[in-house]
């Protein structure tokens, strides 16, 4: 026993893993619920405007669309921030000397910001996937930003009146790429969450 000893109080320190916070999974799941809701309200929203003479019901529920579709825009904005904050505090932990490019207050701020919301959250969303990940390979989330974006400004751009046929392929775009980004923002959200897991062990 005593020889034992010996030979484990040679041995390198292994330093104390620091305590990470729980995984933020039930906020994943939220959100994951809240882009999918999000994006059915556009497809449902494009599909009756792209009816050349709908029904007065339809009408009817494209009114109650547009009232849930900005509840659940502010849900998608307070969830989805949290959940970021969260696991940007996560990532932090796994890896403290990560060059994270933004402070955790643009979690928050980065997406309603002028100008710097083009690019703050596809950055802080980056880095909170490659320091959660420890030095593994993850994939870009870039298709998902630039999906995202077009979602957002396709509908701004302004269109002359031909019948509508421009009107209609602008917002044909738009719902596309909303798609897009749905399945891609679901794909981030499950691999960080995988990640979160992983560094607990």
């Amino acid at each position: 026993m005593d020889h034992h000893d010996d030979t484990l109080s040679m041995l390198p320190h292994q330093p104390v893993p620091q305590h990470l916070p729980a995984v933020p999974r039930g906020l994943a799941k939220v959100v994951i619920v809240l882009a999918v809701a999000l994006t059915v309200f556009q497809l449902v929203t494009y599909a009756i405007h792209s009816v050349p003479s709908p029904a007065r019901w339809a009408w009817d529920v494209l009114t109650l669309i547009s009232l849930a579709a900005i509840g659940t825009v502010i849900a998608v904005y307070l969830v989805g921030t949290l959940w970021l904050l969260r696991s940007y505090d996560f990532a932090k932990l796994v890896d403290p000397t990560f060059p994270m490019r933004r402070s955790r207050s643009w979690t928050w701020l980065g997406w309603w910001v002028p100008i710097v919301s083009l690019w703050f959250p596809f950055q802080i969303v980056d880095d909170v996937r490659r320091a959660t990940a420890k030095g593994e390979t993850r994939p870009s989330p870039a298709l998902w930003w630039a999906a995202w974006l077009i979602a957002n400004w396709a509908p701004q751009i302004p269109m002359r009146d031909d019948g509508g046929l421009l009107v209609t392929s602008r917002d044909a775009v738009s719902v596309v790429a909303m798609v897009v980004a749905c399945v891609t923002w679901i794909s981030i959200v499950r691999g960080i969450t995988r990640d979160q897991d992983a560094a607990r062990g």
